[in-house]
């Protein structure tokens, strides 16, 4: 009975650590999903609110390609959420036109951004990289037609920074809830398992004493009590009906 129980405790521990475990990982991953799609959701705000701005420029009759005005709205709308680290603006092939890094706007758009711009299609797109993550969203002119694609490149690390600390929390939360769902369920277990064990020694007692003892009575109002009297009767049953047959057989070979 002891190594039964050991055996029973260790299995309990080990589904105990599977459930708390992926409880924990299905959480962070939710975190994770939430955080992405709220940072998308949040500079889609600050993007939306550029294309407003260049609509406007362009129902005066500007170019998209002339607007003086756009790189002072740019700098705006970056200083108001300091995730952002920039702001670009680029065309549908590709060429970078307007861009809050005056040094970027040397250097080709990434490949990356383009992809991701050309399939979204009328969405927001985005794109985790650790040197170019960026949220973007299609401009559009007055006529709803693609005039370009906006991107708001945004601190990787410091998001990641971010998801590592909510990790290391979740994984200390795990570890003092699986301790004390451990520790539960198998002081739980042990007094199942013991008290099972008193049951059945006590039925063994009882079997051994017979039907008339004190112990016998004691069994019967156990949880083995009702499986006890089965046996018993079975075991009756079986006995006379072995008796029955002996004796049919002894008469007749004397008849």
């Amino acid at each position: 009975m002891d190594s039964t129980g050991s055996r029973m405790v260790a299995v309990a521990l080990v589904v105990c650590a599977f459930a708390v475990g992926m409880s924990g990982l299905l959480n962070y991953f939710k975190y994770r999903s939430t955080t992405n799609r709220l940072v998308a959701e949040r500079l889609v705000v600050t993007g939306k609110a550029v294309e407003n701005s260049i609509q406007s420029a362009l129902e005066l009759g500007l170019q998209f390609s002339e607007m003086v005005t756009l790189p002072s709205t740019l700098e705006r709308e970056r200083a108001t959420d300091d995730l952002i680290e920039g702001i670009d603006v680029f065309d549908l092939d590709g060429k970078l036109l307007y861009s809050t890094d005056r040094l970027r706007l040397s250097r080709p758009v990434p490949e990356a951004w383009l992809s991701a711009a050309r399939r979204s299609g009328d969405g927001y797109w985005m794109v985790e990289s650790d040197r170019d993550a960026a949220a973007g969203i299609p401009l559009r002119n007055n006529f709803d037609l693609p005039i370009g694609y906006l991107a708001l490149r945004y601190s990787q690390d410091r998001l990641q920074s971010g998801l590592h600390q909510v990790a290391r929390q979740l994984a200390l939360v795990t570890v003092i809830v699986f301790g004390v769902a451990a520790g539960l369920s198998a002081l739980a277990l042990i007094a199942v398992i013991r008290g099972l064990g008193n049951d059945v020694v006590a039925v063994e007692q009882a079997l051994r004493a017979g039907e008339a003892s004190a112990a016998y009575s004691r069994a019967l109002r156990g949880p083995f009590g009702e499986a006890l009297r089965r046996f018993v009767e079975t075991a009756r049953e079986a006995d006379a009906r072995i008796t029955d047959l002996r004796a049919r057989v002894h008469r007749g070979r004397d008849t």
